[in-house]
């Protein structure tokens, strides 16, 4: 009996270890048909008679939509773009489901005449030099070991760190730590990292020489600058970066702008792995050759 007892309890264990080991099924919604996914693309002619503003509606529940509108890229439900100058713009839209992500038919619309407006503003200007001008960034170390105008190229902050430096949300979240690069070469190298020009010339474009460090070579894109909530948004192409930063950051397209004159720039990008951001430090091409060394600093 007892035998028979320990033969049972052996049996029911074993049911047990087999049952607990089976692999589980799993399966993916089926994928969504695009005729299924229903959105609205609008002009308003009332705010602009040329088109410039064009609203961008998500309507079907349960699917998120990526708005690819030329200057920039959205994920928002509903979100309004206004472009500046005349021209044809491809909309693609991509549509993220439970079966995967489809890519839609793009939509094509024609914008008839300039309004400059959208980029009459000192940030726009000192960024790019203004309407019909373009303006070229340096990141500010160069082959010498100098940084003309920081402490040294590269800065590191929590992510709710903001304009002009000021807080946004978790204050312990809102510290910065601006290294000198003398002090602390482990940052990057040394050297000649390129050029970044944004331009207003016909169109917010963008193109970015990246001498140095990077695989990218010479990127041509646009952008789009947020003046009212201090985001800078880059398509087809990326800020100028440190040796080591490709492999910490998983998204260049959106950008925080932390401090913006018309002789520096500071562009902060989200650290994929930490709560924190990588600043990158910039100066202006005007500013850079008229700079002049300080003779009483070593």
């Amino acid at each position: 009996m007892k035998n028979i007892k320990i033969i049972m309890t052996s049996f029911l264990m074993l049911a047990m270890l087999v049952s607990s080991c089976s692999p589980e099924t799993y399966s993916l919604d089926g994928v969504t048909n695009k005729s299924d996914i229903k959105f609205e693309i609008t002009q308003d002619l009332a705010a602009d008679p040329g088109g410039n503003t064009v609203l961008l509606k998500n309507t079907t529940p349960g699917v998120i939509l990526t708005w690819d509108y030329g200057t920039g890229k959205s994920n928002k439900a509903i979100e309004t773009v206004k472009y500046a100058f005349k021209g044809d713009y491809t909309i693609k839209i991509s549509a993220v489901t439970g079966g995967g992500i489809v890519e839609l038919d793009p939509v094509t619309i024609t914008v008839t005449d300039d309004n400059l407006n959208y980029v009459n503003d000192p940030l726009w200007t000192a960024l790019s030099g203004g309407v019909g001008k373009s303006k070229t960034w340096y990141l500010d170390l160069n082959a010498a070991g100098v940084s003309k105008y920081f402490a040294g190229p590269v800065a590191f902050s929590g992510n709710k760190l903001g304009w002009q430096k000021e807080c946004t949300g978790d204050s312990g979240l809102c510290w910065i730590w601006e290294p000198d690069w003398k002090g602390n070469q482990w940052i990057t190298p040394a050297g000649d990292y390129g050029s970044m020009t944004f331009s207003l010339d016909g169109g917010p474009f963008v193109t970015v020489d990246h001498a140095f460090t990077t695989t990218r070579g010479v990127e041509n894109g646009t952008y789009y600058l947020d003046a009212t909530n201090h985001e800078l948004t880059m398509t087809n192409a990326a800020i100028l970066q440190s040796s080591s930063a490709a492999g910490d950051v998983a998204d260049w397209s959106n950008c925080k702008i932390i401090t913006l004159t018309n002789d520096a720039m500071q562009i902060a990008v989200r650290n994929k792995s930490k709560e924190e951001f990588l600043i990158f430090n910039f100066i202006s091409k005007e500013y850079s050759d008229s700079w002049v060394p300080d003779a009483s600093k070593p």
